[in-house]
């Protein structure tokens, strides 16, 4: 007889899920930011403008995709870094709108696209954190 999964395995999974993402996303941009700037306009509409700037950001999205990676190991022992996951997306999801608004980036498929992900991303990473 086949039994179902809890709601709280159901709900680990589902934040294990979205903590990878949400680090090989930093990871990705981070990588690009510290060593292929001149890439990041045509992959993902940033503008590079500074590039002092923009290693120092792709040297925090690093950072935070290590966040991400301490978190993903046991979210239930470092619940207080969901958090930090969680406001990371939900500025991920925020300030794209805020920036096309004001005219600093173009609002394409690769600017306004994600920010859907996002936002479901920083819904479940704040409901991991109510995993015991």
């Amino acid at each position: 007889m086949r039994t179902h999964a809890s709601a709280p395995s159901v709900l680990r999974r589902v934040l294990g899920v979205a903590l990878a993402i949400g680090l090989a996303i930093d990871a990705f941009v981070g990588i690009f930011g510290l060593f292929f700037q001149p890439y990041l306009g045509p992959l993902l509409d940033i503008p590079m403008k500074d590039p002092a700037l923009t290693t120092i950001a792709g040297g925090e999205f690093i950072v935070v995709a290590c966040v991400y990676a301490i978190a993903l190991r046991d979210p239930v022992r470092y619940r207080a870094l969901l958090w930090i996951c969680a406001l990371d997306q939900v500025f991920a999801a925020l300030l794209p709108g805020v920036e096309i608004m004001r005219g600093n980036i173009a609002a394409s498929w690769k600017t306004v696209g994600p920010i859907p992900l996002d936002a479901a991303l920083a819904i479940i990473i704040a409901l991991g954190t109510r995993l015991r």
